[in-house]
């Protein structure tokens, strides 16, 4: 049976009590943990609270959504992250990828050292995260391309976490995405993918209302994706993460209808 996660950050806005206590509500198996500033001011002794209030343990960490001084320093990225998965006995954390289109850049030496100097953590994962392609350009940075992820991670012996959205918008179909990670799949960031022209062209806008939508609600073969883990054992959490727009985050009682219905969209292919 598949373990499923909330992700905080679909409700970022709100309290972090609020976001326990709507997964726990709609059956959710655990919480994605995302960095933010009510982990910092209320402290890990406040999430562990929270964790065992609402029988959720926390099976992964990931960066903070909103924009921080430093957030391209991959080793102090990559220490605040460790050290707050360590904190809240979580063995996962999650990290992005650096845009970058050089290996001379010192974005890409600076990450690459500090993914493997954590490497040999014993108590904390590292995976890394498939990015999105939002403008031709992206697809030239390192390790936009999901083949060259998969690479990256097989000569490193590093996990991931396998976004379905950002994959989307990769020139792979989306089970051939996955196979192009070569079983290393630890997490699963799940969430739909709508196209359409939208203005302005501008980023955020393509994740409030074009990726990260809800599960069912655009053109990724979901269900096939869904019965494909279940086939092969797969053993990861699968994470919901989809935006707030997609969610209706204004109003509580339309999240919990839409909370209800994805994981209604994830259990029915279980039976």
């Amino acid at each position: 049976m598949l373990r499923l996660s909330f992700s905080t950050g679909i409700l970022y806005h709100l309290p972090l009590q609020t976001s326990f206590a709507l997964a726990r509500e709609a059956g959710f198996d655990g919480v994605e943990l995302v960095h933010g500033p009510e982990v910092i001011l209320r402290g890990v002794a406040y999430v562990r609270r929270l964790s065992r209030e609402y029988e959720l343990p926390v099976l992964s960490v990931h960066p903070p959504i909103v924009p921080y001084p430093g957030m391209y320093n991959a080793r102090r990225t990559l220490s605040r992250l460790v050290a707050l998965a360590e904190a809240v006995e979580c063995d996962l954390v999650v990290l992005h990828t650096p845009k970058t289109a050089s290996m001379q850049d010192a974005r890409w030496t600076g990450f690459v050292d500090a993914v493997l100097g954590y490497r040999s953590n014993p108590r904390v994962r590292v995976s890394l995260e498939n990015s999105g392609i939002f403008y031709p350009s992206d697809a030239h940075y390192v390790l936009h391309d999901i083949r060259r992820l998969g690479a990256f991670a097989e000569r490193y012996d590093l996990p991931v976490t396998f976004d379905t959205a950002h994959a989307g918008t990769s020139h792979y179909p989306l089970l051939e995405a996955f196979a192009c990670l070569n079983g290393r799949v630890v997490n699963v960031h799940f969430s739909d993918l709508v196209r359409r022209p939208i203005f302005p062209n501008w980023r955020p806008l393509y994740t409030f209302f074009l990726h990260h939508q809800m599960p069912g609600e655009g053109i990724l073969p979901l269900s096939e994706f869904v019965s494909m883990l279940l086939d092969i054992g797969y053993s990861g959490a699968l994470t919901l993460e989809v935006s707030p727009t997609a969610i209706r985050a204004w109003n509580l009682a339309l999240v919990r209808a839409s909370l209800a219905q994805a994981v209604q969209f994830v259990r029915r292919l279980q039976r």
